[in-house]
């Protein structure tokens, strides 16, 4: 196959894209529960109200994201019987102050799931399963559990947990502990599709949007044989080594100058896709 990245910044002529980046950021409080300590805190439950996030609006979630913090990134993480479930509702607060919701639709379940290896600050992907359909009007509850972590110290960014995270040992536990410091960063992306218009193109999505490190480009609706990013004088550039082959696909874009960039795509009978992404 063959696969040309060239990073860019062209504004005009964009299809409209599949998925649209949602994002709660960007915080620099280090905490290991919530993808790392198995000993204390391998479930965690974690609400993120409409005001809490930037470009939400109504969509499938189909891909959640987290930052990687200073501890243990190097190494990554594997986890064991990894359970992802989510849920919405109009309450702003945990019952009570510490009662887990209960009620929530499972998004992903797995005997493994591995986390490569990042830079402190970069985001990392945890692809849905099962799509879930998010309100924005709404509070999301994002609830993980996990049996076994190989890099206990596993730290993910966030900003202070002001009453919006709890924790425990168990998925089955009524109540939590509120004690955790931080409430982590969170990002998702949403499948918007809803014109006919799109029913024969590529649909293409970038996260995080801006970037800084990395960028994850994800292609749907075909597999293909030409990805490029083009800038405002159209100059194209060399895939950087290292990127990932498999979707979404794993850019290094640190060294590219800040500005307004455009991906693009095409299938090898000759479908289109683009999305545009902004590098600070």
């Amino acid at each position: 196959m063959l696969r040309t990245l060239t990073l860019a910044l062209a504004a005009a002529s964009l299809i409209h894209a599949h998925a649209q980046a949602v994002q709660k950021c960007c915080g620099t409080s280090n905490s290991t529960f919530l993808l790392g300590n198995v000993g204390t805190a391998p479930h965690t439950q974690s609400l993120y109200l409409p005001g809490d996030l930037t470009n939400a609006v109504a969509g499938e979630i189909t891909r959640l994201y987290y930052r990687y913090g200073t501890t243990g990134v190097a190494n990554g993480n594997t986890l064991g019987a990894l359970l992802v479930r989510m849920g919405q509702t109009t309450a702003t607060t945990f019952s009570g102050g510490n009662t887990f919701f209960t009620g929530l639709d499972t998004v992903l379940q797995l005997a493994t799931f591995d986390i490569p290896p990042g830079t402190t600050g970069d985001w990392f992907v945890i692809p849905m399963q099962t799509p879930f359909l998010f309100d924005p009007a709404q509070t999301l509850i994002v609830d993980i559990h996990f049996t076994n972590s190989t890099t206990t110290n596993f730290g993910c960014y966030g900003t202070t947990n002001t009453d919006r995270k709890l924790y425990s040992l168990n998925p089955t536990d009524v109540t939590g502990n509120t004690t955790s410091t931080t409430w982590q960063d969170i990002g998702f992306d949403l499948n918007t599709s809803t014109g006919l218009e799109e029913r024969n193109g590529l649909h293409a999505s970038v996260f995080p949007n801006p970037a800084e490190g990395t960028v994850y480009l994800n292609v749907e609706g075909g597999v293909p044989v030409a990805v490029e990013v083009v800038d405002v004088q159209g100059r194209r550039m060399p895939l950087p080594a290292g990127t990932s082959s498999g979707m979404p696909m794993m850019v290094d874009v640190s060294t590219l100058p800040p500005g307004l960039y455009l991906a693009r795509v095409r299938s090898a009978d000759g479908r289109v896709g683009q999305v545009r992404w902004v590098k600070y």
